[in-house]
């Protein structure tokens, strides 16, 4: 892979990670009651998702150019990625940062959950137009939206599951916690049969084979985090939080979810990679 390379993968993660608070944001209102925290950050999100998708634009154009930073901005180039798969992929991830913008300035609920849905539908819609999910048949298209939006829920209410730890009463973090493991729990299965049907999708076989393909290799290398995430999303649920009775207990769970962030992000950087960088064949 070249720094060019690199740097959209990169890009391509934070992009996704947004896009998951984005998807998470309502849920996180609703399982925690604090509707007005989850509003103070969409307008910074939503900025930061406008700023990512321009910065990853003209990666792949310097990419393309293969000129340097001159590169970036050469005219020709930027038209001809634009009328392609990255530029619509761009273009509905700019229109998704205006909607949210909006959706943080609305005040009225029924609109605001017709922005939500119009919002997710077009990061949806964004990631099946790059990468293998565009030529994928309908069922491999649908266990790509199944696997995005379940991992975006989970990974993108972590960071405010980890505050909420211990910025609330014992009592209501706990009721917190307990509700969100409950609900994760039947994500685990989800994600590991979309991901099979993913797999299927990209490379017309269910298990990999040797040699190993440098796609599998990430991919192998993805799931040894996926099931990293599961031990410690397993130790939450069945150790940290029944313990939840006190201050240290907290900051335990704490640490352990900033952990389990950590392991987010980097599925994130692979599954950016995956699609963006290693092709299955």
């Amino acid at each position: 892979m070249t720094l060019w390379s690199v740097a959209s993968v990169l890009t391509l993660a934070f992009i996704f990670w947004l896009n998951s608070v984005i998807t998470a944001s309502p849920y996180i209102a609703y399982l925690s009651g604090l509707k007005k925290l989850s509003e103070q950050k969409n307008s910074v999100v939503a900025l930061l998702l406008l700023l990512a998708s321009l910065l990853y634009f003209f990666l792949k154009v310097g990419s393309f150019t293969a000129e340097g930073f001159a590169g970036m901005v050469d005219s020709t180039y930027m038209q001809f990625i634009w009328a392609g798969p990255v530029g619509l992929f761009i273009q509905l991830q700019v229109t998704v940062a205006v909607v949210w913008i909006i959706y943080s300035v609305v005040k009225v609920t029924s609109i605001q959950w017709i922005l939500y849905v119009v919002a997710v539908g077009l990061m949806g819609w964004s990631f099946l137009s790059i990468g293998h999910g565009s030529d994928a048949l309908w069922w491999g298209k649908l266990a790509l939206l199944t696997h995005l939006l379940v991992a975006w829920v989970w990974f993108g209410s972590l960071n405010s599951l980890r505050k909420l730890a211990t910025s609330v009463s014992l009592d209501k973090a706990k009721l917190i916690m307990e509700r969100f493991g409950g609900h994760m729990s039947a994500a685990v299965l989800i994600l590991l049969i979309a991901g099979v049907v993913m797999y299927r999708s990209a490379t017309g076989q269910w298990l990999p084979e040797l040699p190993l393909t440098s796609y599998d290799t990430v991919l192998l290398a993805k799931l040894v985090f996926v099931a990293l995430i599961f031990l410690v999303a397993a130790l939450h649920k069945l150790k940290l939080v029944p313990q939840l009775n006190n201050e240290s207990a907290a900051k335990r769970l704490k640490q352990s979810i900033t952990v389990e962030m950590v392991l987010a992000v980097t599925i994130f950087i692979l599954a950016s990679a995956l699609s963006s960088a290693f092709s299955p064949g």
